[in-house]
């Protein structure tokens, strides 16, 4: 999946042999560069063709393909470095004073013209597999109504949980017909892990919530979800005597209008609150169907959808609210003996935050004191400790691993272009706070905000920092 930095990296080295002051290209040698870089102009043109792909089409064999032609790249980088340092360090030896280099590239024409044609093979390869990427598997309809395994045990965030109550509470009795559809849809955004779905599930649970709506209506969309699946899973709670019809799988591609009828039947002149779980598009004709009068509907995505109307981030965890979360789950209602309490608050702030994090930590921990009883005893305090102050714990190991699955979905479907500068982001150290702007420096001082389509890099990167956000509680 590092193919289009790799792409980036070889460009960026060429074109420094090629206008460098201090280096004197032999005669050929630019040309032969040349057919190298226009090569990779190539690659990353194909390479781009993924970001057009839906999020529902797997994609497995092109990262595995992808990975592949990043090898392939840095291999040649690697040579052509090589190559060019073994004729400029004896020179500098020899003639320290004496500038440009002399450099020729001819003695590496056999070795382009093989990279070129390996390269045109794999990118052929590339765009059959982008031709041929398979669709998603959707979920049986059973298994995306089903919320029960939901903790909404849920710590902090009591402000955006009070906020999201007031949203769906706000329309009253007296409510227009034709109110605004930005009063009925709340998007609720956050990366992986943050809680968004704890967060919702506790408002679905609320008893003012059960005392407000007549019928309430839970969807798990995923990223291979349609229109007519999503109604189904409504109609089959909303609609009881609908049950066993809904949940049958229908080939059927062109019953939208009519499941819609039957909707709009079953919710006349009553309050319904719909649950869009995990959405990674908006599905313009599902979300105009559903905009419709005493309807609420919430959505919790990783992404931030543009064409959501209201949007409410969902923010990290404080240290205070991490070291709750992560003793309620390690000690229950008890919370840290006095003697662990100093290494809990430093375990909790290594989990940046992030509550899956601090709850995948918990269960380890708690595993590793099973058989103490209630004397948490020295070699526990010691684990305790090993784990707090170790850079690279094998409690936090363990946990990235279990929650790695939940997270790749977020990097895999990135554009190739934000992938490049994910990547960049393990320059730095861990738990290092890094400045955006610091960040766009040292990526446009390594030649990666070069224009790509219609933006740089850096447009890219302030695009999505300066979406129009709409905390929902600023409606109180």
């Amino acid at each position: 999946m590092a193919a289009y930095g790799a792409a980036v990296s070889l460009k960026n080295t060429i074109q420094s042999l090629l206008e460098s002051s201090r280096i004197s290209l032999l005669p050929h040698s630019p040309e032969i560069l040349r057919s190298a870089y226009d090569d990779m102009c190539r690659l990353q043109r194909v390479l781009l063709k993924l970001d057009e792909m839906g999020y529902s089409k797997i994609r497995t064999k092109v990262n595995a393909l992808d990975e592949r032609i990043k090898e392939v790249v840095w291999e040649f980088e690697d040579l052509l470095e090589s190559h060019y340092a073994d004729q400029i360090l004896p020179q500098l030896e020899s003639k320290k004073d004496r500038l440009p280099f002399l450099v020729e590239m001819q003695s590496l024409q056999q070795s382009i013209d093989r990279f070129i044609e390996r390269m045109t093979v794999m990118e052929a390869e590339y765009e059959m597999e982008l031709l041929n990427m398979p669709e998603e598997e959707g979920e049986p309809l059973s298994s995306r109504i089903d919320f029960r395994g939901i903790n909404s045990n849920m710590v902090g965030l009591s402000e955006l949980l009070e906020g999201v109550r007031y949203f769906l509470l706000l329309g009253g009795e007296g409510e227009s017909e034709n109110a605004d559809a930005e009063l009925k849809c709340l998007l609720l955004t956050g990366m992986a892990g943050v809680g968004k779905t704890t967060l919702v599930h506790k408002i679905f649970d609320d008893p003012s919530i059960h005392r407000h709506f007549e019928h309430r209506a839970w969807v798990k969309v995923g990223r291979k979800c349609e229109s007519n699946e999503t109604l189904r899973c409504i109609l089959v709670q909303v609609e009881p005597n609908t049950h066993d019809q809904m949940l049958i799988q229908r080939e059927d591609k062109d019953d939208f209008e009519k499941l819609v009828g039957v909707l709009e039947d079953r919710l006349k002149d009553k309050k319904c609150l719909i649950v869009l779980d995990d959405v990674w598009q908006w599905d313009t004709r599902l979300m105009s169907t559903l905009q419709e009068k005493n309807v609420r509907i919430l959505l919790t995505s990783r992404l931030r959808i543009e064409d959501s109307p209201l949007i409410a981030p969902v923010r990290l965890l404080d240290k205070e609210e991490s070291k709750r979360l992560l003793g309620a789950k390690v000690f229950v209602e008890k919370g840290f003996p006095p003697y662990l309490e100093e290494l809990g608050e430093k375990i909790a702030q290594k989990c940046e935050g992030l509550p899956l994090m601090i709850v995948t930590v918990a269960d380890l921990l708690r595993k590793a004191n099973e058989g103490t009883g209630e004397e948490l005893n020295k070699s526990t305090q010691e684990y305790w400790t090993e784990v707090a102050e170790t850079q690279q714990s094998s409690v936090f190991l363990d946990a990235y691993d279990q929650i790695s699955d939940v997270f790749f979905p977020s990097y895999d479907y990135l554009p190739q272009i934000l992938k490049m500068l994910f990547l960049y982001l393990g320059a730095f150290s861990p738990y290092t706070n890094i400045d955006p702007h610091d960040l766009m420096c040292c990526v446009s001082a390594e030649g990666f905000c070069e224009q790509i389509g219609k933006k740089k890099l850096d447009d890219e990167v302030m695009d999505g920092s300066t979406t129009k956000e709409y905390f929902v509680f600023a409606l109180v």
